[in-house]
């Protein structure tokens, strides 16, 4: 007999039910005890109260090797039986099909693959964007570019953007590692740290912090080598064992070395967002993708009838991320940012407005910390009239500390909103304000006013025309003329053209000097530069009058030399008349007059042309 003890060391209810079974269902008219059969009888699988299947589905169980009594198979088919008529066994909640997620609104839209490129972009393109996580993938075909670019031949580049640094390294590895194992590609990754590495460095700066003494030796924003924000994967479609060998011209002699350029280069730029947005690499590829193929078109003799033509051409090379929640993001903040054209408040019959008094320093700090603390938007406008107002408003003299006080605080303000603070407009309102503010030369400002313009010098600010004409009035007005003349020849720097402006500020600042050896010495070279512009400028109106107002200045004498006849030379000997003749301002007037006389030639023809008046004054444009 089966023992109560070992009955119960059976957990399972289903195992003791079957060992119960077997021993009750034996004959009893056997005289004697069947041994044990060798063959262990695999035991049934205990089933779940809650099945996962339908309940009209039918459970197919593998048949044991062992012989099945007839009392076992009848008891299980009866089993089967109530489970099959039993539909309470399957829960509710089991009996729909699970949800489905619904599909996405927001489908980000890859960038299609150009034509005869390389059939691993596809498979890479998809693993870059579902396996690696990184975004806003653009791509840049530049297979037309001519000459081909440092990287290689037959450029495809990509550009995507990692969440964060660690992404950025962790993703660029497996993706080099991916490239070698399933398409037995070996690229090269520029810029990747690898776990090794890491370490090392790691243990380098612990180390060299543990010298100096400090806590952490990464310093924010510093260059300490692990935080780049940039790798470059890069790899070409031909294989890397290419000889150079003999190149020889079209007449068949000898022209130098060099490999073959076949394949295609493939070039995957990962960068962080921070760091893509200062790069700006698809604006600077772009720029040279543009003028390749302009000149390629030139090259063929084509002509380009439009830009829009040629920005048809570019756009057929460039594929810039799209993302319609990014579309609806942009508008969404436009449409926020729109100002009303009118207004619902009834308005006072009354005269012209009278003018506002000008706010003094605390006025204007009082406004700027009202919009602080009411939230009120901020544009860019503002900020420059703010800074213009904090350095310009009158105030108790001394009070350098206290405008620069409120300028940091503005600058602050408007980095918090998400503004970009240093731009060029940003450098001239501060220099402006400082060389007009009430309190230039004390030392706190002249040490910011130094700092600033060693800043702008650094960073290679390129002013307009207007900015500069009045970067020059100030300095003049201020006598600071070795500045004067570094801003004169600032866009010389750029290859950007001066405008009559420009010059005529020039020309006026030097003659309200009323310094004749100043004059000398400065507006011969300054009249050179003018008349090499690559836009001749036009001998009228202002220009002409200060110009010649300066002449005066350098030679009194040349007005009234150009103005007498021949008769009056007579009484002058041959080296005499030979020393008028050779007279530079003299002649620099002279050559004036001419240009004068022939632009207004050239504008009265213009009038009869156009059927204007011949006495009125043309107005004219600085593009005219």
């Amino acid at each position: 007999m089966l023992t109560r003890p070992a009955a119960a060391a059976l957990s399972c209810r289903q195992c003791q039910s079957a060992i119960i079974r077997a021993v009750v269902s034996r004959p009893a008219t056997s005289s004697f005890r069947s041994l044990p059969q060798t063959t262990s009888r695999r035991l049934p699988l205990a089933t779940r109260f809650y099945s996962d299947v339908k309940v009209n589905d039918t459970i197919i169980e593998k048949e044991s090797s062992s012989p099945v009594p007839p009392s076992d198979a009848l008891n299980s088919k009866l089993e089967a039986t109530e489970e099959a008529e039993d539909p309470e066994d399957v829960p509710w909640f089991l009996e729909v099909e699970p949800p489905r997620h619904p599909e996405n609104q927001h489908a980000v839209q890859l960038p299609k693959i150009p034509e005869g490129a390389p059939e691993v972009l596809e498979p890479m393109v998809k693993y870059i964007f579902e396996d690696m996580g990184l975004d806003e993938i653009s791509m840049l075909d530049m297979r037309d570019l001519d000459p081909p670019a440092a990287l290689g031949p037959n450029l495809i580049m990509l550009f995507a953007t990692a969440r964060s640094e660690r992404h950025l390294h962790i993703s660029s590895g497996r993706f080099v590692r991916w490239l070698r194992k399933n398409h037995n590609i070996s690229a090269r990754a520029d810029g990747l740290i690898g776990p090794g590495e890491l370490r090392t460095k790691l243990r380098r700066l612990r180390k060299k912090a543990k010298l100096m003494g400090t806590n952490t030796a990464i310093i924010p924003g510093g260059d300490n080598g692990i935080s780049t924000g940039w790798v470059c994967v890069n790899f070409s479609s031909n294989s890397d064992s290419i000889d150079e060998a003999a190149k020889v011209d079209d007449s068949g002699r000898f022209s130098g070395f060099g490999a073959p350029q076949t394949g295609t280069t493939v070039v995957i730029q990962c960068m962080t967002e921070s760091r893509r947005a200062e790069l700006d690499l698809e604006s600077l590829w772009q720029t040279v993708l543009k003028k390749s193929l302009r000149e390629n078109k030139q090259a063929r003799g084509e002509k380009i009838n439009s830009p829009e033509e040629l920005d048809e051409l570019l756009a057929a090379k460039v594929q810039l991320p799209k993302s319609e929640s990014a579309q609806q993001w942009q508008a969404l903040h436009k449409a926020s940012q729109q100002r009303r054209a009118y207004t619902t408040s009834a308005r006072r019959l009354s005269p012209e407005p009278s003018p506002q008094p000008t706010p003094d320093l605390e006025q204007v700090r009082k406004r700027f910390e009202h919009i602080q603390l009411v939230g009120l938007p901020l544009g860019q406008s503002q900020i420059y009239q703010f800074i213009r107002d904090a350095m310009t408003a009158p105030a108790a003299e001394p009070a350098s500390g206290s405008r620069l006080t409120l300028v940091d605080q503005i600058l602050l303000t408007a980095e918090e909103r998400g503004m970009i603070i240093w731009t060029d407009e940003m450098f001239f309102t501060l220099i402006e304000g400082g060389l007009s503010s009430p309190s230039f030369g004390q030392p706190q400002l002249a040490r910011a006013q130094k700092n600033l313009e060693t800043l702008m010098v650094q960073k290679d600010c390129r002013f307009n025309n207007t900015q500069t004409s009045s970067l020059l009035s100030a300095y003049a007005k201020r006598g600071d003329w070795p500045r004067f003349w570094d801003t004169f020849r600032r866009p010389s720097l750029f290859k950007k053209p001066r405008s009559s402006y420009v010059y005529k500020t020039v020309y006026e600042a030097m003659a309200h000097t009323n310094n004749q050896v100043f004059c000398i010495e400065n507006l011969h070279w300054v009249y050179d530069e003018m008349i090499n512009e690559p836009k001749p400028l036009p001998m009228f109106g202002p220009l002409y009058g200060s110009l010649k107002a300066c002449i005066r200045v350098a030679d009194p004498a040349a007005a009234k030399l150009l103005e007498s006849n021949a008769g009056d030379l007579r009484g002058h000997s041959h080296y005499g008349k030979q020393r008028l003749a050779n007279r530079e301002y003299l002649k620099m007037l002279k050559e004036v007059e001419a240009l004068h006389t022939e632009t207004s030639g050239y504008f009265a023809r213009q009038r009869m042309y156009q059927g204007m008046n011949a006495s009125k004054e043309p107005d004219l444009t600085e593009e005219q």
